[in-house]
């Protein structure tokens, strides 16, 4: 993971680099890269393989508001926090999907308890881009969690069930229901292991599924 923190005080950079340091420690998780930018230039020709970015709403140059706009279309899944003193920039942040506003000077318990949600946000992100691999009779493909709608244990087989095709793998349910254990799957009955997110409703004995678009 890559944090980058773009304020053209260097003073709240550091500040709220300890803060996250601490965050992490008392969560017991390992501590993540930390880049430091005086401004939203600097940023922007080294933003690759940022997950989440602290900006500074005004700054000397481009903003933080356009920083964070051209972040999103880089990369759509970058998780961004606007920091700042004027309020009145809020809508303009809002329109390209801030994931929080944090006032100056910054609370080192609200920041916390932001971190709590990013944190399980990136790991949603990280779990939706997962692949794994799914061996058929002649050939191993890496097929993406999220495009698993369900598995079907049939005939000695297992079905793997996407929107795109189907897999035959001779790996049992159980094998698959543990390795999708921390995934959104549940497993509906022994024969069935479902996405829930393709999941419309249900009844007694049924499950309806949509393809998930």
């Amino acid at each position: 993971m890559r944090i980058a923190v773009c304020d053209d005080e260097q003073r709240i950079g550091f500040v709220l680099e300890e803060y996250l340091r601490e965050w992490f420690d008392q969560k017991e998780l390992e501590q993540p890269e930390y880049s430091y930018y005086s401004s939203g230039e600097a940023l922007l020709e080294d933003s690759k393989n940022v997950d989440i970015a602290f900006l500074d709403v005004r700054m000397d140059g481009i903003s933080g508001i356009e920083t964070g706009r051209r972040l999103k279309k880089e990369n759509p899944d970058v998780i961004i926090f606007m920091e700042t003193s004027y309020l009145e920039y809020l809508d303009d942040a809002m329109r390209f999907h801030v994931f929080r506003y944090l006032t100056k000077p910054i609370e080192k318990d609200r920041l916390f308890r932001h971190m709590d949600d990013a944190i399980r946000q990136y790991r949603n992100i990280q779990s939706a881009h997962r692949k794994i691999p799914v061996k058929s009779q002649d050939e191993v493909y890496m097929v993406p969690v999220s495009s698993i709608a369900f598995i079907e244990a049939r005939d000695h087989r297992t079905y793997i069930h996407t929107r795109e095709r189907e897999y035959i793998t001779w790996d049992p349910l159980e094998k698959w229901a543990s390795e999708l254990d921390s995934e959104d799957f549940f497993q509906t009955h022994r024969s069935f292991l479902v996405n829930l997110k393709y999941v419309t409703n249900f009844s007694r004995n049924k499950v309806y599924l949509c393809d998930g678009k």
